[in-house]
């Protein structure tokens, strides 16, 4: 009895190795929104229990009623065993020490594992019996393993942190009577490229209020952000210096190193642009998403609302707290999305899952920046936005958000346009449009290299994908301008803290001294 009891409880664990992979690496705490033994683990082991059983009681049913020399039994039990073996391959993904994800989106790749396959499939439907003995052993023998895996886990991810420590922090007090000059809105949408959005637009794609901006901004056509990646750039961006790496310790704690201090440091304890308004006197305020800038930048803001990124197979949180059998749902749809080839059954979607999620996510940082932006008593806003970073949840065809269809990268920087009117709309209905300093930018460029082949890859991907789509775009609207200026010099974006700062101090009014700006402040930094 010990023995089918530990095969059947290891054939479930193994249905959520990518759970407990994930917690082993070590590196969601710092990413998550939420307790992960309340978000994730409480549903996963109520799986694992409630398998373990229905395995054991279907085990003990054929033994009484001689059924264990059925051949459809052992075929029955083989085929089940696609679902553990499957999520065993996506952690075991996981833990390579090198990125599998390029190989496993290669034209030939699943044609040669169906190739390799046949041998161990021929010999399951075969010899069942000793096929169907082969996998009780090895998931009877597997539990050394899965015992270092599970304590790893718990070690350095589920027990290290007390479920305190993924509350947001105490924010900044506000500050009496704070300046109503020299407002700046600084808005950063995630992975908008340069080219896509400007220079080599898509003929059907229809970006008027980008156009219009444009039209009345200083426009770098050249501008490069500090990384390709939202974990450096952010950080570069609100420093205000190159970042080069960073290291997540703690749900509140994240460490950097800049090429003039290699030695690390935490990013809440040196001075960023939200600290140098504050000494102007004026309230900050933060709507983002990824990193956990409630915990981060607390002392900093005088508001803040945030969300976490889409997690890695395994850990994936809901958009908010769920009862433990909307929980169990919730998880059940994953990993079953995530299995290995289910995507190319009809209907079924691997990305339906993340896209809802997106959508709930993305909705309410677009009420939260509605309510910033609008609010004369903020002097300085960040507004990190997760669009048209993929999935993409926007369909020009429908004319709307949607989990459904099959939407591209085009389709979100449709979707950045209209959410740039409707911000731009709120700003003017609140009399703060006119008077406020309005910098549009992105934290990096479209990653082609990244998304090609993904299941959200479209023909319109695929056509606009033919550049180089790494630039972002630079558009820097002064209180009170109406006409445009066009600078084609290279531009590092890492100068945008220093920039935000002249104008809130009130150094920087005029859009013709912009260029003479940024050189100087791109002599002082340090690439």
């Amino acid at each position: 009895m010990l023995r089918r009891l530990l095969t059947c409880l290891a054939f479930a664990t193994w249905c959520f190795l990518n759970t407990w992979v994930e917690f082993a690496e070590g590196e969601s705490p710092y990413y998550s929104r939420y307790d992960p033994i309340q978000a994730v683990v409480i549903p996963v082991v109520c799986w694992e229990i409630l398998l373990t059983i229905v395995l054991l009681g279907g085990w003990e049913f054929c033994r009484r009623s001689r059924l264990t020399r059925s051949r459809l039994v052992h075929l029955l039990f083989l085929w089940l065993c696609l679902v553990p073996l499957g999520i065993a391959a996506i952690a075991a993904m996981r833990a390579a020490p090198f990125n599998l994800i390029p190989i496993v989106r290669k034209s030939w790749f699943w044609p040669v594992v169906l190739i390799v396959a046949v041998v161990p499939l021929g010999f399951a439907v075969l010899r069942p019996y000793s096929a169907s003995r082969l996998m009780r052993s090895l998931f009877l023998w597997s539990w050394p393993a899965l015992a270092i895996v599970l304590i790893q886990g718990a070690r350095v991810t589920l027990f290290k942190y007390p479920a305190a420590s993924y509350q947001d922090r105490v924010l900044a007090m506000p500050l009496k009577s704070p300046p109503k000059r020299n407002r700046v809105v600084w808005m950063i949408f995630d992975e908008l490229s340069q080219s896509i959005a400007f220079d080599k637009r898509p003929a059907a794609l229809q970006l008027p209020n980008l156009d219009q901006l444009k039209a009345e901004s200083f426009y770098a056509s050249s501008a490069r952000s500090p990384a390709d990646s939202t974990e450096l750039s952010m950080p570069s961006l609100i420093v205000g210096e190159q970042v080069i790496a960073v290291s997540p310790r703690a749900p509140d704690s994240l460490y950097l190193r800049t090429r003039s201090r290699t030695e690390g440091f935490a990013c809440s304890a040196v001075p960023n642009v939200f600290d140098k308004a504050r000494e102007l006197g004026f309230n900050t305020a933060l709507v983002g998403w990824f990193h956990p800038y409630g915990r981060l930048l607390n002392h900093s803001l005088t508001k803040c609302y945030w969300t976490a990124s889409w997690l890695n197979s395994g850990v994936e949180e809901p958009f908010q707290p769920q009862e433990l059998w909307d929980g169990l749902l919730f998880r059940a749809r994953l990993q079953f999305a995530v299995l290995p080839l289910v995507g190319h059954l009809p209907g079924v979607f691997p990305g339906i899952s993340q896209r809802r999620e997106k959508i709930l996510r993305f909705s309410y940082l677009l009420d939260r920046t509605l309510e910033i932006i609008s609010d004369p008593s903020i002097g300085l806003a960040l507004i990190h936005l997760p669009i048209p970073h993929p999935p993409a949840i926007n369909s020009r065809s429908a004319r709307g958000l949607t989990a459904q269809g099959r939407n591209g990268y085009v389709d979100s920087i449709a979707l950045v346009d209209q959410t740039l009117g409707l911000l731009r709309r709120r700003m003017e209905q609140a009399g703060l449009w006119d008077t406020s300093a309005v910098l549009v930018s992105a934290d990096h460029g479209w990653r082609t290299h990244l998304w090609r082949g993904d299941p959200d890859w479209t023909a319109d991907d695929e056509s606009a994908s033919h550049t180089d789509a790494s630039g972002v775009p630079f558009l820097l609207k002064l209180p009170g301008q109406s006409s445009g200026v066009l600078y084609t010099k290279p531009l590092r974006t890492i100068v945008t803290s220093r920039l935000i700062t002249d104008i809130l101090s009130g150094k920087l009014t005029d859009p013709a001294a912009i260029p003479n700006a940024i050189e100087r402040f791109e002599a002082e930094v340090q690439f």
